[in-house]
């Protein structure tokens, strides 16, 4: 893996776990030098490239400008091929990309399940149940196509364990307060190929420090 080396960073974020949690961990895997920010709430909003977060901020060692990114898809694509978590191959990579995407419209459609608009809510939970079987279809058939190692890809971490990580952190963190019986999937006996996932990740020694800091009490995944 690459040590990002030649920049420093900071994230702009909201200081919860959301669709900024990816990108915190794979900074923290990637050990690049990075700090956070959390800009109050919606005094900062203009002042953010696209009035949204988070924002990725490089500063190189050379003093060159300062390279801005926002939109948590691109942020964290981004900081996987500076540092090798995806794959040079492009191929191999989008292999990993896609199975990310999947995760971003279950994650989109579960919070359009919660506006007031009837219809809308309707739509979306039909969506969400839908994206949600097939991708546990999926992601379970890749898991154990590899072993059941607690890696989509080969033995070590890459770019979709961490984001998957990141996935079902987020999941148990808003999901099962308003849907016990989809939060239940992830129970371990349920899916056990995603609880291997977590402890895989977790037990990283790159992981070390964000596993300490992490403010969730107990078990990512129940038993």
């Amino acid at each position: 893996m690459t040590n990002l080396n030649t920049s420093s960073f900071v994230l702009r974020y909201f200081d919860f776990i959301g669709l900024g949690e990816a990108s915190r961990i794979l900074l923290t895997v990637a050990q690049a030098d990075w700090v956070e920010e959390n800009p109050g709430w919606p005094q900062e909003k203009e002042n953010q490239p696209f009035g949204r977060l988070p924002v990725l901020i490089e500063r190189s060692a050379n003093g060159e400008a300062d390279f801005v990114l926002t939109e948590s898809p691109a942020i964290e694509r981004y900081i996987g091929r500076l540092s090798g978590l995806l794959p040079a191959d492009p191929k191999q990579a989008a292999r990993q990309e896609q199975l990310r995407e999947q995760q971003i419209d279950i994650t989109t459609c579960f919070f359009v399940q919660l506006v007031k608009d009837e219809e809308m809510k309707k739509a979306a939970t039909g969506k969400f149940d839908d994206l949600l079987c097939r991708m546990f279809k999926m992601h379970s058939e890749i898991l154990r196509a590899n072993g059941n190692n607690g890696h989509y890809f080969g033995s070590e971490l890459s770019f979709i364990d961490v984001t998957s990580y990141a996935f079902v952190k987020l999941f148990m963190m808003y999901m099962s307060k308003y849907q016990d019986d989809v939060a239940a999937i992830f129970k371990s006996k349920v899916t056990p190929e995603f609880a291997k996932l977590v402890s895989a990740v977790e037990s990283d020694p790159l992981m070390k420090g964000y596993v300490a800091k992490r403010e969730m009490l107990g078990p990512l995944i129940a038993q």
